[in-house]
């Protein structure tokens, strides 16, 4: 019984080493395994009105790249991620008001270089839901925002490396 084990764990211990890893063949410029993911993330929005829901992230701060017959993309930090205010299917509705962050199942999370600005232009651009969370294990808050058709975003502190610019 004990040889048959030591043979079973010498064959998978060969098996490994003989098996290139995911990372050797990423090195190894091999693509026939390439990753299944491989660009930063797009946040989509519907909306029975891109153009409203538009100009509110506009008055947050964002800038609009290109709006074409469906809807809007804003590029985020360096056009590495984008947010996408697109038309709804006609028989859909926004969903209703929320009173905290908390009634969202997923919460796409921004980082901006001025948090009290983006609180400011929210409010101002009629914002229905503003709530503040502070990390009670670091000196860290998050906003959470919700748009005009009650989609909710937070709003955290930029916390790369200082070293790489900001925009």
């Amino acid at each position: 019984m004990k040889t048959n084990h030591y043979v079973v764990t010498l064959v998978v211990a060969a098996m490994a080493l003989l098996m290139p890893s995911a990372h050797a063949q990423e090195l190894s410029g091999d693509t026939t395994s390439a990753p299944l993911f491989t660009s930063a993330p797009t946040i989509l929005l519907r909306t029975p009105d891109p153009a409203a829901l538009t100009k509110f992230y506009v008055a947050l701060g964002m800038k609009i790249a290109r709006v074409s017959e469906r809807g809007t993309v804003i590029y985020l930090e360096g056009n590495v991620g984008s947010l996408e205010i697109a038309f709804m299917d006609p028989n859909s509705r926004p969903s209703g008001p929320k009173t905290s962050r908390t009634q969202q199942g997923v919460v796409a999370i921004f980082e901006t270089t001025d948090q009290e600005q983006v609180v400011r232009r929210a409010r101002a651009a009629g914002s229905p839901m503003i709530e503040k969370w502070t990390s009670s294990q670091a000196d860290v808050s998050i906003y959470y925002i919700a748009d005009p058709e009650n989609n909710i975003f937070g709003f955290a502190p930029r916390q790369h490396n200082p070293n790489i610019p900001t925009p």
